[in-house]
């Protein structure tokens, strides 16, 4: 359903044996203007602190190419065990992403119009880069029943993202939550089902995902979600398979 590293640094204290996760992602491959994202995630438990460690990266390719985001970040995580049947993870985040912003690859109006007699002022807009820390941080919650649960809030420090130093250029707080309840099937080798939620909010942009994971065999999974926001309008069905 989502990549939980990127999501909540949390995650990092509660595998018990190291991980390693791809990611690649196609948005809208219809269109000239793709958004395409690449990801890697390492998790290397740490017992004897009861901690975690993390490495991320990722590559997002936004309009084509218009916008390049690549980011590299560490994950730090704590674990503790609440009583006999609860466990939770707490965790924080350290990246740095460096941005890039190339305008040669926009069309404006006036560049289609002009060409056809009409007359439009020209629109530019300037090449630029931009680097700079971002940290995030994040608590989840696991119960002996296989019920887990989730909350995480990204770019504390609310970075500059462009070129502008003007207030609202600050990227907005990011609030994140997610729940999931596995139901074991009968049998050693029997079909377990993990329906979770997850909703994320970051100023006046919501999205909620919803669906199930079907774990076929201990070491094969399959899933499906839908994506909407808060008005009921879905836009997107999320397939995923795995191996463990």
């Amino acid at each position: 359903m989502y990549n939980i590293p990127y999501v909540n640094p949390a995650y990092a204290a509660l595998p018990s044996s190291g991980e390693i996760g791809l990611t690649y992602r196609n948005q809208w491959p219809g269109i000239p203007a793709t958004f395409i994202t690449y990801g890697a995630a390492l998790i290397v438990p740490v017992k004897s602190l009861n901690s975690g460690l993390g490495v991320t990266c990722t590559n997002d390719v936004q309009g084509g190419g218009i916008i390049n985001r690549t980011s590299a970040g560490i994950l730090y995580g704590y674990h503790m065990n609440l009583g006999r049947n609860w466990e939770v993870g707490a965790g924080i985040s350290a990246s740095w992403v460096m941005k890039r912003f190339n305008a040669d690859g926009l069309v404006f109006r006036s560049d289609i119009l002009n060409e056809l007699g009409y007359s439009y002022g020209t629109v530019a807009f300037d090449n630029y880069t931009k680097n700079y820390p971002d940290f995030s941080a994040g608590a989840i919650a696991r119960s002996k029943e296989q019920l887990m649960f989730g909350v995480s809030v990204s770019h504390l420090t609310r970075p500059y993202d462009s070129f502008s130093s003007s207030e609202t250029s600050r990227m907005p707080l990011k609030y994140a939550a997610f729940v999931s309840k596995r139901f074991e099937g009968s049998g050693k080798n029997g079909i377990s089902v993990e329906p979770s939620l997850f909703f994320s909010v970051q100023s006046r942009n919501q999205e909620l995902i919803w669906g199930t994971r079907v774990n076929i065999t201990p070491a094969l999974m399959t899933g499906a979600w839908f994506r909407q926001n808060l008005k009921m309008n879905l836009d997107a069905f999320i397939l995923s398979v795995g191996l463990s």
